[in-house]
């Protein structure tokens, strides 16, 4: 029985495949049962027509936008001529954005399939500090903007057609006077923002050797936007526009007969006021922007702007007791916050008469209001411990430090130290005591 299954299955085998044969032979045979392919792609002649008339169709020529894969963010405008020829700027220097290079173009298929245009040697392109692409595939277009991409480095050129205003304003040089003007302007300050509605602030840092701009915006808690830029004949231009509360920023522009920078917030113009000191409070950044943590070191380690004849006073007493009765010398002080969890240790560096540098740590809980209020809560120190020990070591000779941190109510904001120490540093005030305020640097 089970020889004769055995047999069975071979023979129900041969026959499929032989009625398999069959099929593939009278299927070849027959013209009318061939499926032909179609390419995933259209004629690479009919592209190239398409974009040889959409590049020719800018009488006024094209404004672009060059994003390098790696690098900044670069803007061109340029014209072509019916001869191969490409005059162009580009704000990679003030002579670049000034005086159009003259130079040959081609448009052609590349690599078989892509309608491309190449720029040869002698172009504005060769003034970007990084290699960029010098030959672009076209990809697609919206309306009058083309989008390309970069044959060799896959570089992004967005090219916008340019109207007869805008042409005059390349070949008048205002891109050159833009460049100039907003770089020398961005020199003598800081921060820039503008407050479009009670309680909200958008704050601008914009460094113009770094060609980039952080935003800062404050709608009940911080948030943080940064971006590469490239200049226009009007202002800035931004790599990438944030969303900041229904405001989406593309562009900052720049007024030449005020000398100041402006935007548009929902139809509206917005003056960017100029500041020393950032907009926004520092207790909204201390743990995202700014580091958390503040060394105090002594007067005898490192004097310090910013400080109180009353705290230094307080200070100086408890620097020169600890020396006196235990032969410590006192190095500095670190307010180090944990944000999140609303925790506070309190570390007092000092140096052993072995020259040990050690530290004691004085663990503290805290609590902040909405206006930025901190109220620090000692916790008992963990002796047992290498840091609790040589916190209890010090504690009872630092009666006025400790009960500088534990009897009064704190803000924590911005302190100008540009001229002594080159930055911004914070620092703490009493707001119970306002003859009590001190500064550190943030740790």
């Amino acid at each position: 029985m089970k020889h004769t299954r055995s047999l069975y299955a071979q023979v129900l085998h041969l026959a499929i495949v032989m009625a398999g044969i069959l099929f593939v032979t009278a299927c070849s045979q027959q013209d009318d049962l061939v499926i032909p392919v179609e390419p995933s792609y259209a004629d690479p002649q009919v592209k190239l027509d398409e974009f040889r008339q959409k590049l020719s169709s800018a009488t006024d020529g094209w404004q672009g936008l060059l994003t390098p894969k790696k690098g900044k963010m670069f803007t061109l405008f340029f014209t072509l001529d019916n001869a191969g020829q490409v005059s162009m700027l580009a704000d990679a220097d003030t002579v670049a954005a000034k005086t159009f290079s003259r130079s040959k173009y081609r448009v052609e298929i590349t690599q078989r399939v892509n309608a491309s245009v190449l720029f040869a040697e002698g172009s504005n392109l060769e003034r970007i500090p990084s290699s960029v692409d010098k030959e672009y595939a076209y990809q697609y277009s919206l309306g009058d903007t083309l989008f390309l991409l970069g044959s060799q480095y896959g570089d992004v050129l967005k090219l916008i057609k340019a109207t007869a205003g805008e042409r005059q304003a390349y070949e008048s040089r205002q891109l050159k006077n833009s460049m100039q003007q907003i770089a020398k302007y961005l020199s003598t300050l800081r921060y820039l923002s503008f407050q479009p509605e009670p309680g909200k602030i958008i704050q601008f840092s914009l460094n113009p050797l770094a060609r980039s701009v952080y935003n800062t915006y404050l709608e009940q808690r911080a948030k943080f936007f940064g971006s590469d830029y490239s200049y226009s004949p009007h202002g800035i231009v931004l790599k990438t526009s944030p969303n900041i509360g229904g405001y989406v920023p593309t562009e900052i522009l720049w007024d030449a007969a005020k000398g100041s920078l402006y935007t548009n917030y929902k139809g509206q113009r917005m003056e960017l006021q100029s500041s020393t000191l950032p907009a926004i409070p520092l207790h909204y950044l201390l743990g995202d922007e700014y580091s958390p943590g503040t060394v105090v070191p002594s007067p005898y380690a490192q004097r310090m702007p910013g400080w109180s004849p009353k705290f230094q006073t307080q200070w100086l007493i408890d620097d020169n007791a600890l020396m006196k009765q235990l032969n410590l010398a006192l190095y500095y002080m670190l307010l180090d916050l944990h944000v999140k969890e609303n925790t506070m240790d309190l570390y007092i560096y000092y140096v052993t008469p072995e020259s040990e540098f050690v530290r004691g740590k004085f663990p503290y809980t805290f609590s902040k209001t909405d206006d930025g209020i901190y109220t620090f809560t000692p916790l008992a120190i963990e002796t047992g411990t290498e840091e609790g020990d040589n916190a209890a070591r010090v504690k009872d000779h630092l009666p006025n430090i400790l009960g500088a941190i534990n009897q009064n109510r704190f803000h924590i904001e911005f302190y100008d130290a540009y001229a002594e120490l080159g930055g911004l540093i914070p620092q703490y005030l009493s707001v119970d005591d306002t003859d009590i305020y001190f500064t550190g640097f943030f740790y």
